[in-house]
């Protein structure tokens, strides 16, 4: 059930290095398998400190996944069939044990927490995860078979493709501003046209539509979605204050 997958969707995200089907799976090898978890408990701490699930969390996830497998009969067949599918293709990897082996060290993990970011070379993966909206609009609108190339349109009126599609639905005030800020984010954090273009075009394999530099067209999807928002909708509006919000 849908409910169910989104119910380990930290675990996933966890387990992420040993989905694709080129590994065996988890390792059973201690050291291998810590050393595969960095890149996707970096990618969980960044999105807690967004106002996402913390590791702690995800570790909780793993116990509740350990304690169904375990568990089997009807526990079991509420497990996810992709997390379902990696413990059968994982050996011991894929026991009850080793996933709370995972747990213990995933709660251990943000001990030292700043030495291991210091020193880190983040991976492709991880640093893609940090643009979630922007890779998607780049690729539906403006890849090999993107909507905005389906006809011959200006950049503005390509980007202007996937601003319709939202003001139409009325939801321009939730679905543009993420947009912006990882936009922003990929200038601040690339800086300069050659790092752009080959993390968006070369790692990503993402299209542009545009003979722009990264730096311009990125710029240009920001500048024209706060555009349309300052025209369209104004300032957002909100209720109530300080007192009105919920206590812990």
């Amino acid at each position: 059930m849908h409910k169910d997958h989104l119910r380990f969707a930290a675990a996933r995200g966890l387990l992420a290095p040993f989905f694709p089907r080129t590994t065996p799976g988890v390792p059973v090898d201690r050291a291998a398998r810590e050393a595969a978890l960095e890149a996707p408990l970096r990618f969980l701490w960044d999105r807690s400190e967004r106002g996402g699930l913390t590791v702690y969390e995800a570790a909780a996830e793993m116990r509740a996944l350990a304690g169904a497998l375990a568990a089997g009969g009807e526990a079991a067949a509420r497990i996810p069939d992709d997390l379902r599918e990696l413990a059968s293709r994982s050996g011991a990897g894929g026991e009850p044990a080793v996933l709370l082996d995972i747990a213990a060290y995933v709660d251990g993990w943000q001990a030292g927490m700043n030495p291991k970011l210091a020193a880190a070379v983040p991976t492709t993966w991880e640093l893609a995860q940090r643009f979630p909206l922007l890779s998607g609009m780049l690729d539906l609108y403006f890849g090999q078979d993107g909507i905005a190339l389906e006809e011959e349109v200006s950049d503005v009126d390509g980007i202007g493709l996937y601003v319709t599609y939202w003001h139409e639905r009325g939801t321009c005030p939730w679905r543009l501003p993420p947009v912006v800020a990882e936009c922003a984010e990929a200038l601040a954090l690339f800086q300069d046209d050659d790092t752009l273009r080959r993390f968006f075009a070369r790692d990503l394999g993402l299209g542009s539509g545009s003979h722009r530099s990264w730096s311009a067209w990125l710029t240009l999807i920001s500048d024209t979605l706060t555009t349309h928002l300052r025209r369209e909708h104004g300032p957002v509006t909100w209720t109530g204050g300080r007192e009105e919000q919920p206590s812990c």
